[in-house]
């Protein structure tokens, strides 16, 4: 994937086209309720758990590169979420804050092991500026939440995860070859709060176009954080510290792109598309 260009698509099929512009908003959006006292005081209420919000401009393309994205929102590329490989994101912690920080998922963000939240506990003192509470889940079978990260050609998926065994309870990592195809489920072995390694097992685009994360097994895990570094392939990401989440889940548009022709001659025309953070709430 050269530098210029931009990883979107489906799990049926991913496609790149030119790199939106450099202004890219990716706030996040969440419930939030504000109280004025009488005495001049406030008070704040507001979700911990967010949805991402992105605000995609394309100032300049050829109708051709266009046509992609008009695509995508058309459904012609399946109808599922839409993910992307997102350079501000997937080299530090490709995950959405919600999966890279389990602990969310004891207040108000969606619990990893679906319809049953978790217990929270506090994490035991480290340097790794790890979240300073864990959660410890009770696993049931078939009823885990998953998460899906796209690797794009060149690029290899760094995965590791911080926590304590319980009495069952599993994190897996399962690389998929497409949109039903999967590999091997491989549990991943948790680490220490006192050890920086962060990863535990790499996955290259030469052989996999993605990775999908859950819970399996039967009983109890603590988890603490969850990281994966989407890199080019060649570089070792090394030891270090922990690192939060600034992905997102899968997104859904909000809207169909807005569609302005420039100059026919020139073949040039904008596109501006605003895609909702949705994947995790689907499930």
């Amino acid at each position: 994937m050269a530098n210029s260009c931009f990883y979107i698509g489906t799990r049926q099929k991913m496609l790149e086209v030119r790199a939106p512009s450099v202004n890219m908003p990716s706030s996040k959006q969440g419930w939030s309720s504000q109280l004025n006292f009488l005495n001049g005081g406030t008070r704040v209420r507001r979700s911990k758990a967010a949805a991402k919000q992105y605000t995609m401009t394309w100032n300049s393309l050829d109708r051709d590169e266009a046509r992609k994205i008009l695509d995508l929102a058309d459904g012609i590329y399946g109808n599922g979420n839409i993910y992307w490989h997102d350079p501000f994101a997937a080299d530090r912690n490709a995950l959405p804050q919600w999966w890279a920080s389990p602990m969310q998922g004891g207040y108000d963000g969606l619990p990893l092991n679906a319809g049953l939240p978790g217990r929270l506990v506090a994490t035991p003192a480290n340097t790794l500026n790890l979240p300073v509470e864990s959660i410890e889940y009770d696993v049931t079978l078939g009823r885990t939440r998953s998460v899906w990260i796209p690797i794009p050609d060149g690029y290899t998926a760094w995965v590791g995860a911080y926590g304590q065994s319980g009495t069952g309870g599993r994190l897996t990592a399962t690389p998929t070859t497409g949109p039903t195809s999967e590999g091997a489920q491989q549990t991943l072995a948790l680490l220490a709060v006192s050890n920086n390694a962060r990863f535990t097992k790499s996955y290259s685009s030469s052989s996999y176009d993605g990775l999908q994360l859950s819970l399996a097994g039967s009983g109890t895990i603590t988890l603490t954080g969850i990281m994966v570094q989407v890199i080019k392939t060649g570089i070792n990401p090394g030891p270090g510290m922990f690192i939060s989440g600034q992905g997102n889940s899968g997104c859904s548009f909000v809207t169909q792109p807005a569609y302005t022709p420039y100059s026919s001659a020139l073949d040039q025309v904008g596109v501006v598309a605003e895609l909702a953070e949705t994947g995790g709430w689907d499930q």
